[in-house]
């Protein structure tokens, strides 16, 4: 009995090195990779040669960029809320309105692409509108102005701001290199226009609220002074009453409070009229935007490496596929069911063609 279980013992008995039949070898991997080099090797430099032709055959592109700090930032920032603002945290009385990356966000707001995106331009010499320009074709005006804004968001404008330094910097890319300068000063007026406005918006109303507190000082004053005179005149020979000297530096002590609250809100009122009307920029244009010299570099070694790491993997791919079909398909149901899967698309293909084209 023993000698016969031994060769059906042996049989079922993996051999030391053996692969399980569900697994996959190394050796066979490389294997395939070797038979099938010049599928891989042909797709490389299929894909390689389309990346080239693409980066030579694409518009060229033209990028100014243009600089700017804004001002008042340093003083009303402590060093605190600077380092706290480098962390992305919001610290109360910082001045965030002032940040660089309160700007960086202005100027990819809608509030200012909407007038550039609206705006004209002229590029060789004849006046245009981008959505013209850019030959954008929608159903209404409000559509295509929403591509326009679009495009400059997220292809044509590029904002970068420095943490330390506090500037921020501006790039724009175009195929016009006219138009690419015109749009990045059409965005730095904007962003000069909207904090003017804002900041006269904001004085306009802080100068109505310190008015308001301007008379409500004024007449408490006034009843402060009234209740003093009015003190003296009763009482003329106060001085040598205790309790009549005390009251009198009593009212002397409200009137000079009321005076100083008084005076205190009538030169912040004169100082909200001054900002109310107040034109100076509230931003240090470091490098206003330039003509751009030439095309942008078209970055063929870059373009050339991502079409060669791209048709290695595709090729690779391609070589396992080539040589799956290429071996026999007896006992191998999975690529049967695949193989009339795929026959059945293809009927089907070829039928829905047919009735098309009756």
């Amino acid at each position: 009995m023993t000698s016969d279980q031994t060769p059906a013992a042996s049989s079922t008995t993996a051999q030391p090195g053996s692969v399980p039949d569900d697994e996959i070898s190394l050796w066979e991997v490389l294997a395939v990779l070797l038979r099938r080099r010049r599928v891989i090797v042909l797709t490389t430099l299929v894909l390689g040669a389309l990346a080239v032709a693409f980066a030579l055959l694409r518009a060229p592109s033209f990028t100014t960029a243009a600089s700017f700090r804004p001002q008042g930032a340093e003083a009303t920032q402590s060093q605190l809320a600077s380092l706290a603002n480098q962390f992305g945290v919001n610290v109360g009385g910082a001045g965030g309105e002032l940040s660089p990356a309160f700007y960086a966000e202005l100027l990819t707001s809608r509030e200012i692409l909407l007038r550039v995106a609206t705006g004209e331009y002229e590029v060789e010499g004849a006046p245009t509108s981008l959505a013209d320009l850019l030959e954008v074709e929608k159903d209404t005006e409000d559509l295509r102005v929403k591509a326009v804004i679009g495009w400059l968001r997220e292809s044509a404008t590029s904002v970068q701001t420095g943490t330390e330094t506090g500037i921020v910097t501006l790039e724009v890319t175009t195929e016009w290199p006219e138009l690419s300068r015109q749009i990045a000063e059409r965005l730095l007026a904007e962003v000069s226009r909207f904090n003017l406005e804002t900041r006269r918006s904001q004085a306009a109303e802080e100068r109505s609220f310190i008015e308001s507190r301007v008379e409500n000082a004024r007449e408490d004053l006034q009843e402060a002074e009234d209740e003093l005179q009015r003190f003296l005149q009763s009482n003329r020979q106060f001085e040598a009453s205790p309790e009549l000297q005390f009251e009198y530096e009593r009212l002397q002590r409200t009137v000079s409070l009321r005076q100083q609250v008084f005076t205190t809100l009538v030169q912040s009122f004169e100082q909200a009229r001054i900002s109310e009307v107040r034109d100076t920029p509230v931003m240090t244009v470091l490098q206003p935007p330039f003509m751009p010299p030439g095309p942008d570099d078209r970055r063929l070694k870059l373009f050339l490496a991502l079409g060669l790491v791209l048709g290695a993997m595709g090729g690779t791919v391609l070589a396992f596929v080539v040589e799956a079909f290429a071996r026999p398909s007896a006992n191998d149901p999975a690529r049967e069911d695949f193989q009339e899967t795929l026959d059945g698309f293809l009927s089907s293909f070829r039928l829905g063609r047919r009735a098309t084209e009756r």
